[in-house]
């Protein structure tokens, strides 16, 4: 028998022999039990735990808010996620289960808290707009994935050799504090899809870390005692977790990548129908709704010397049998002064810069460039669908006319804009909310003082209805009884009510009628609100802009 053996170990490779050579050299060592004793020590539950894990998620929700990576590596420094984690990977290659439901629980109440403490934050923060950092982190792919891997590979060699963890455990923390501080900025803004996106990377990230901890011990000889069947049910759940983990992850690695190189065909072609004019692209939005239609959504907006008659037509056609799928177009051809274009304007500034010096050539082609390229960062700064945009790049005005997005309140709308705002101080923006039914506005029981929140709210109202150019608008107050309905006067409590309301609507230089409505059914009981009914619209708001 050992003639045999020997065999067939002199028949194996060289590399796998040396392998196998460096790799009991390397568990000769390891002290295995100062390790294991080491990693029940960082993973327990203590108060430290939960401090540094409110603490670092109230940093990097904040550093999220802000759009700041700095203060989000920042949080990462403290984060003692990487204890817990280590400590569930080692678990499950010793198949010690008291220490791993240690671990899980430990786990457990850390995203708890970790959860309550970013809900806690967004919910009584000024700035709940979405931001680049935000969605970075809701739509997870492989490539995520690969990232826990790697930090997990990481980290549990720093555990193992006992260098390097502080380091480490900030790639870790970084995998998954972000990702955990948007489910609580999902959950605050009632934005369930940013919420869903990000749990699901968390998730992700602890298990795929946790697991490649997991395999990295047992290459170093942790667990080697229990039997074969162990070893092959720990190897079946790793396999079996990653491969479940890899083909949504896959997918959706393919959905992006299929989805940019759309994007950039269509960047290329876009124009094409305007060959031999003068045209440049504004702006544009490719969008890919879900739910079983498959239609590529395009909308452009074109500055044109002058318009092409079945543009929309001819890119569509084009478009649909590039790409062997329905492509529905909508192009905004503005007519703009030859004079005007970009095109014009760069050859006169070279036709006055021959007998200029250099470098007035030279500062004017830059300034064309910083124009041009500010105004796509503007544009490609609004996080969700566009019905309309109008961007004057050398006004520095821009108009976004947003589409219907669900979970996105008259707040949120304003929120953005305000942010909007902030990251592009030099420039004028607003933002159109789609229509939207408006809440009533609520009183507190018989009195006529807004309840707490109700005047943010008539602020959001009024902006929405100046963005919508609302210029009178109908106040009704519903009446307890139709005797009330009879004496609605200004000494009655609805019409006091709606006088307030009224006063708010005249300071925004809107006009407001009060009327007093005595309503049964599911109107009783409703007389502590105050409802508003847009009336009319400036005819500017309605004015088509493409004439």
């Amino acid at each position: 028998m050992s003639d045999t053996v020997e065999q067939k170990a002199q028949r194996r490779p060289e590399w796998y022999r040396r392998l196998r050579v460096a790799r009991w050299r390397g568990i000769r060592s390891i002290d295995h039990m100062e390790v294991v004793d080491h990693v029940h020590e960082e993973g327990g539950l203590s108060g430290r735990y939960l401090f540094m894990t409110a603490m670092s998620c109230g940093i990097a929700i904040l550093g999220l808010l802000l759009s700041s990576p700095a203060v989000i590596i920042g949080a990462m420094l403290i984060s003692p996620l990487m204890g817990p984690i280590m400590l569930m990977g080692f678990s499950l290659s010793i198949l010690e289960l008291k220490a791993l439901r240690g671990a899980i629980v430990s786990l457990a109440i850390g995203t708890a808290l970790a959860l309550v403490t970013s809900f806690l934050i967004v919910f009584l923060s000024p700035l709940t707009d979405v931001t680049p950092e935000i969605l970075a982190r809701t739509r997870p792919n492989f490539f995520d994935l690969l990232v826990a891997v790697f930090s997990g590979l990481a980290g549990g060699y720093a555990v193992i050799h006992r260098k390097g963890e502080t380091i480490v455990g900030v790639a870790i923390a970084t995998a998954l504090m972000p990702p955990l501080a948007v489910v609580g900025y999902g959950l605050a803004t009632a934005q369930f899809q940013v919420a869903g996106g990000a749990f699901f990377l968390y998730m992700t990230n602890l298990l795929a870390i946790a697991l490649s901890v997991t395999v990295l011990s047992r290459f170093y000889g942790f667990g080697e005692r229990h039997s074969p069947r162990h070893t092959f049910w720990q190897t079946g759940l790793i396999v079996s977790v990653f491969v479940a983990l890899s083909i949504p992850l896959g997918l959706a690695l393919r959905d992006i990548a299929y989805e940019t190189r759309v994007r950039d065909v269509v960047r290329d072609i876009v124009l094409e129908p305007f060959e031999g004019r003068e045209a440049r692209l504004s702006d544009m939005n490719v969008t890919f709704p879900r739910r079983g239609d498959h239609r590529i959504v395009l909308q452009a907006t074109v500055l044109t010397s002058e318009r092409v008659p079945g543009a929309e037509k001819e890119l569509a056609d084009q478009l649909t049998e590039r790409f062997r799928r329905p492509v529905k177009v909508a192009v905004d051809q503005i007519q703009v002064d030859d004079n005007n274009s970009e095109t014009a304007r760069f050859l006169q500034a070279a036709e006055s810069s021959l007998g200029a010096p250099l470098r007035a050539q030279m500062s004017q082609f830059e300034a064309l460039a910083v124009e041009r390229r500010t105004e796509r960062e503007v544009r490609a700064a609004f996080p969700f669908n566009l019905m309309a945009a109008d961007i004057d790049a050398e006004s520095r005005v821009a108009v976004f006319a947003a589409a219907p997005t669900e979970g996105v309140t008259l707040a949120g709308w304003r929120s953005l804009e305000d942010g909007l705002t902030r990251n592009f101080s030099n420039w004028t923006i607003s933002v159109v909310p789609p229509p939207l039914v408006l809440t009533p506005i609520l009183f507190s029981a018989s009195e006529d003082t807004l309840t707490p929140g109700a005047a943010d709210q008539l602020n959001d109202e009024v902006w929405a209805m100046q963005r919508w150019g609302v210029q009178q608008a109908e106040l009704i107050a519903y009446l307890p009884n139709a005797i009330a309905a009879q004496t609605f006067d200004e000494r009655a409590l609805g019409h006091r009510r709606a006088s307030r309301v009224s006063a708010a609507l005249s300071e925004a230089g809107i006009s407001a009628t009060i009327a007093g409505e005595f309503r049964r059914g599911e109107m009783a009981g409703r007389e502590d609100r105050i409802f508003i009914r847009p009336v009319t619209v400036s005819a500017e708001a309605l004015a088509d802009p493409s004439e």
